[in-house]
C-alpha cells in the first residue's frame, strides 16, 4: 500500500471530514458479515476525545489481514458509554483527505441507546485513512466524540482540533453534563452509569513512589527534557487511583512529547484525551492496579480523563 504521510487536519477540514451521516452515506452491497476474520490485527490507539460520560474502548480487532491496507476487510469489537444523548449512532470510519464520499456498508454503523453497551463493527478499507470509531447524531450531524486506532503512520494522534470547540451544542454539555441544561437525575440510566462506574479507587498502602504526584511530575518533566521541548501546565488528579497526568503544551510538541512518554521506564502510555495542546493521560500500567479492581478502574479512568481535558480546556 502506498503511504503518504499527512503532517496534520486543518481546522477547517476536519470537521467536513468527520461529518458524515447515514442520509449522505452512499449504501452498498457487501460480503462483509461473511469475511473471515481470522487474522488478528495489532494496533495502536490515537487521539480520543468525549463529551462528559461518554466513552469508546477498542478491545479487538481482527480482519482478512494482520495489516492494514486498502482492500482488505477488518472487524472492530468493544464497549461504549453513551451519556449526553438518548441514543446515537455508533460508526467504523476512516478519515481521509480525498474528495467525494467513499460506499459505506451497513455493518459500519450501529443505532445505540444511553447506557453501556458492546459493538462489533466491520468495514473494508476502501481508501488510505486514519480508522476511527465515533458517536454519532440522530437522525444526522457532526460526531461528538470517538478514538482513533490503527497502525503505524495511519494512527491520527493530532487531529488538531476538538468536538468541544466544533460541536454547536457543546457548551451546554459542559456546563450541565447534559444536553438539556437542566438537573442530572440519580436514577434509570444514569444510575446504571453510576453502578458502571462502582466506586472511586483509593491509593493502595504500598503504592510505588514513581506512582504518586510527585513522581509523575517528575517523569513528565523528564519525558519533556529529553523531547526538547518546555511545557506551559502540568496538572495531576490524584483524587482516587490511578493519579492522571494532564499537561498543556506549545503547538506541535505533542507527538515529540508523547514519542518521549513511551520510553519512560516503570510507565505505560497507551493514548489518552488530548487535542492539539492539551493530554489528559494515565500513565500507571495495570500491573500496578490493586487485585480485583482493574475492572472498576478502567470503566473509571476514560471518564476521569475527559473531565480532567475539560478542566485543561479552561486552564490553557
Amino acid at each position: 500500500m502506498k503511504m503518504h504521510r499527512i503532517q496534520h487536519l486543518s481546522t477547517t477540514l476536519a470537521p467536513a471530514l468527520l461529518s458524515l451521516t447515514l442520509a449522505l452515506a452512499t449504501w452498498g452491497a457487501t460480503n462483509t458479515i461473511a469475511a473471515d476474520f481470522s487474522s488478528t490485527v495489532t494496533f495502536e490507539l490515537g487521539e480520543g476525545e468525549f463529551f462528559p460520560g461518554d466513552s469508546i474502548t477498542i478491545q479487538r480487532v481482527s480482519g482478512t489481514s494482520p495489516t492494514i491496507r486498502t482492500g482488505e476487510t477488518y472487524c472492530v469489537e468493544g464497549t461504549y458509554t453513551l451519556a449526553s444523548n438518548e441514543k446515537a449512532d455508533l460508526a467504523l470510519f476512516a478519515t481521509t483527505t480525498s474528495k467525494g464520499s467513499t460506499p459505506t456498508d451497513a455493518s459500519q454503523i450501529m443505532r445505540i441507546e444511553k447506557g453501556t453497551g458492546t459493538f462489533r463493527l466491520v468495514k473494508t478499507m476502501r481508501e488510505e485513512g486514519y480508522l476511527h470509531v465515533s458517536f454519532y447524531p440522530v437522525p444526522a450531524g457532526s460526531s461528538f466524540g470517538g478514538i482513533y486506532f490503527g497502525q503505524g503512520e495511519w494512527v491520527l494522534h493530532h487531529k488538531g482540533w476538538s468536538y468541544l470547540d466544533t460541536h454547536p451544542r457543546a457548551q451546554d454539555y459542559l456546563a450541565t453534563g447534559n444536553p438539556t441544561g437542566g438537573p442530572a437525575s440519580l436514577t434509570g440510566p444514569n444510575q446504571a452509569l453510576l453502578e458502571y462506574l462502582g466506586e472511586p479507587v483509593p491509593p493502595p498502602a504500598n503504592m510505588d513512589a514513581v506512582y504518586s504526584k510527585d513522581g509523575l511530575i517528575k517523569a513528565v518533566q523528564t519525558a519533556a527534557r529529553n523531547a526538547g521541548i518546555p511545557l506551559k501546565r502540568i496538572e495531576i488528579d490524584d483524587s482516587e487511583f490511578p493519579f492522571l497526568v494532564g499537561i498543556i503544551c506549545k503547538e506541535g510538541d505533542y507527538p515529540k512529547l508523547t514519542e518521549q512518554l513511551r520510553k519512560l521506564d516503570g510507565y505505560e502510555y497507551n493514548g489518552g484525551v488530548s487535542s492539539s495542546t492539551r493530554i489528559a493521560i494515565n500513565l500507571v500500567p495495570y500491573r500496578a492496579f490493586p487485585l480485583a479492581l482493574g475492572e472498576r478502574i478502567s470503566h473509571r479512568t476514560g471518564v476521569r480523563e475527559q473531565v480532567l481535558q475539560n478542566k485543561l480546556t479552561r486552564l490553557d
